[in-house]
């Protein structure tokens, strides 16, 4: 009997398909490149990019690309080569340039679990795992006094501060539980126990109790997903989200602002 696999929807699964099957779905952007599938031999859920029956069929080419325009100063001369690929939605866009990649980052239209290639790489990798967009080198181009790299970079409108709490979590189907890594009031840094929440997804959110906030609830768009090596205590899949504040009463809004002014005082 051909190998059988489920395929991750909306924090549940559908299947058994086969493997010519589960390509069609993705052909037909029914699923994308970035949804899981669960393999019984190896008993856990993979991304159809990472599973090696699935990732020699991801094609390199690109098929479009969106402009991001930048406007060069000496010090982005030398990163304005359009070398880089990225495979968003199951498309593969390109060619950027790196201060390109970078300034998708800042606006959110790129995440760091999103994939990227280039020539000299041997496969697609997370763009957080490559050297050229690791933390410190972004925090280097920030401090930069180069006007053309300072421009790309936002600034918070919201204090933020570390925030301890644990989360109840639902998107009007599934209940998850969570951990609140980071507050300000406009969002927050969670920990949510499921890996298949997409940026865009809106989300009721019930923050326990923590560091001096008292509980509230919050409806929230998520606005970006980023795995990590070492999840919180009883978090079952090392998923780290950023969610912005779509619905948060004012009484609670304050409350967070005299919190996280507190912290950077």
């Amino acid at each position: 009997m051909a190998k059988q696999y489920y395929l991750s929807n909306n924090g549940t699964h559908i299947g058994p398909y086969s493997l010519e099957t589960v390509l069609k779905k993705v052909e037909a952007h029914e699923h994308q490149w970035t949804d899981y599938v669960y393999d019984e031999a190896v008993g856990d859920w993979v991304m159809l990019m990472e599973h090696p029956e699935f990732s020699a069929k991801v094609s390199q080419k690109p098929t479009s690309r969106p402009a991001v325009p930048v406007e060069p100063t000496p010090m982005t001369e030398t990163l304005k080569d359009k070398e880089w690929f990225i495979l968003k939605e199951g498309n593969n866009y390109g060619p950027f340039s790196q201060l390109e990649v970078v300034q998708m980052l800042q606006e959110k239209a790129l995440f760091e679990y999103d994939y990227i290639w280039h020539a000299r790489m041997s496969s697609w990798s997370r763009v957080a795992e490559v050297e050229e967009f690791t933390p410190e080198k972004i925090r280097g181009m920030k401090a930069s006094t180069d006007t053309g790299l300072a421009e790309i970079f936002f600034r918070r409108r919201h204090a933020r501060a570390s925030y301890g709490a644990s989360l109840i979590v639902h998107n009007n189907k599934t209940v998850f539980r969570g951990q609140a890594l980071e507050i300000s009031a406009g969002g927050a840094g969670v920990l949510i126990d499921n890996p298949h929440l997409q940026p865009g997804q809106s989300l009721f959110l019930h923050f326990q109790p923590g560091d001096g906030v008292p509980p509230f609830n919050a409806v929230c768009q998520i606005v970006s997903k980023q795995f990590v090596k070492e999840a919180a205590p009883g978090a079952t899949d090392p998923v780290r989200y950023g969610v912005k504040f779509t619905t948060l009463s004012q009484s609670v809004r304050e409350s967070i602002k005299t919190y996280t002014t507190g912290k950077a005082a």
